[in-house]
């Protein structure tokens, strides 16, 4: 009861930031689409490296970073349809199946090339591959990532897919002749979060934003696949007790979208589940930016932005004239 009493302030104290942070974006969205999971992190850095972070908070931080992540990434499993991904037709699921892959490879090879650090580059790549901050978050755990470098790749995944939605309702916008399937499923494809890539894909409709949807919840599902390998890859030769370990709640984060497939539990629940989810990420972020010292990371994100650009450009370009000449 006493250790539970310790975590109150806090939680608290964290869930003040992330509703602060969901009203200053929807108050921003005028202006700018900058997602509430950035402007959390923002918050908290601010916080920790000016004010600084009490003790009184201490323990409801830590909880919010490494419990409720857990517990918000296994409900956003409920946002996936897996019949939905499937219908989506071979072309469309062997693009998802080629462009994980060689995005993920793409951050880990310029990573090398820059000499940057190679589980940074990594979640780059991660965060650009599958479903941008949720991802990075969701496998920092997996390869035994520092929270400096975790914080970092949310930071430029969500930068760079808040340009790419302005971009692409731009290209929207112009006369280019892009079919709603062909740009749904381009912006579902290449945009780096859930958020990101359906802001975009609606922009030239329902039906475009339907596509973009389905495709990029393909991607979400590739977040296990991706965690098995990523965790093969950072055990192999270690013998460390600190060595990184499949995380369970990957497993149970799938579990949760087949139940959601089935179509078991009412809708009504399923939107619940799914802003929970949002909520305990959101909450995770918070704690995580009031974990950072600035100093620690200030060196390592020149290189980070540059990796996650190079990426984003050449896979959205290349990903553009495959779609429009496959579609």
């Amino acid at each position: 009861m006493e250790s539970t009493k310790k975590l109150v302030p806090g939680i608290i104290f964290v869930l003040i930031i992330s509703y602060t942070a969901m009203f200053l974006s929807d108050f921003l969205k005028a202006y700018i689409n900058l997602e509430s999971l950035t402007i959390a992190i923002i918050i908290g850095i601010i916080y920790n490296n000016t004010v600084g972070t009490q003790k009184v908070f201490a323990d409801g931080v830590k909880f919010s970073l490494k419990k409720l992540l857990k517990v918000g990434i296994v409900l956003l499993g409920f946002k996936l349809n897996i019949h939905a991904i499937l219908k989506l037709g071979p072309q469309i699921l062997t693009m998802v199946l080629i462009y994980v892959p060689v995005s993920l490879a793409l951050a880990i090879l310029l990573g090398r090339m820059f000499k940057a650090n190679e589980k940074l580059s990594t979640l780059i790549g991660v965060g650009s591959c599958i479903c941008g901050a949720s991802a990075v978050v969701a496998l920092t755990p997996c390869i035994n990532a520092d929270d400096d470098d975790s914080v970092i790749a949310v930071s430029i995944v969500s930068f760079l897919g808040t340009i790419g939605v302005l971009v692409y309702s731009a290209v929207a916008a112009s006369n280019l002749n892009l079919t709603e399937i062909q740009y749904g499923a381009w912006s579902g494809l290449t945009l780096h979060g859930v958020s990101h890539a359906l802001a975009a894909a609606f922009a030239l409709g329902d039906a475009s934003g339907e596509i973009g949807t389905f495709v990029k919840m393909a991607r979400v599902l590739m977040l296990v696949p991706v965690s098995l390998v990523l965790s093969y890859m950072f055990n192999k030769g270690n013998n460390d007790s600190k060595k990184a370990k499949f995380p369970m709640y990957v497993l149970y984060f799938i579990l949760a979208g087949i139940i959601n497939s089935l179509g078991i539990i009412p809708q009504e629940i399923t939107k619940i589940l799914t802003k929970t989810s949002s909520i305990f990420i959101l909450m995770a972020m918070t704690a995580m930016g009031l974990s950072v010292d600035f100093k620690s990371i200030i060196n390592k994100g020149v290189k980070a932005l540059l990796i996650g650009s190079i990426v984003f450009l050449v896979l959205s370009s290349l990903s553009f004239v495959v779609i429009t000449n496959i579609l």
